[in-house]
């Protein structure tokens, strides 16, 4: 099934797919990617992707949203080099999609994005 996206639109949604992928591998004991395209009556279509793990639960998810932060708060620039990354990546997650919610389950935890085709204010469409 062909959605839809443009070529900037993929290249986020691969970012935001990666950056789950990769906090499963990292903080996760086991997990899993989903990915199915929604047609939503009043947003038109999109991708809902969701990245469920078994992994500990967050501390602060919306802490673990900002730029510079794990979900204790803002992170030491030492650490940076450590962690093999900025602390960016769920912010990104955030920024490249239109929704992100978390959802606590008797494993881990499962985060829900969506994406749609066409984004408020993207004159593009």
């Amino acid at each position: 099934m062909a959605i839809g996206f443009d070529r900037r639109a993929s290249t986020e949604l691969a970012i935001a797919v990666s950056e789950l992928a990769s906090n499963i591998r990292k903080y996760g004991v086991h997990g899993e990617i989903t990915v199915e395209p929604i047609d939503d009556p009043k947003r038109g279509e999109g991708l809902r992707i969701v990245a469920s793990d078994e992994g500990p639960p967050f501390r602060d998810f919306e802490t673990a949203l900002q730029d510079g932060c794990d979900d204790r708060g803002p992170l030491d620039p030492v650490t940076f080099l450590v962690r093999h990354g900025i602390g960016a990546g769920l912010g990104a997650v955030k920024r490249f999609t239109d929704s992100i919610t978390l959802e606590p389950t008797p494993e881990g935890k499962r985060i829900v994005v969506v994406r749609y085709v066409k984004r408020p204010g993207d004159s593009r469409r």
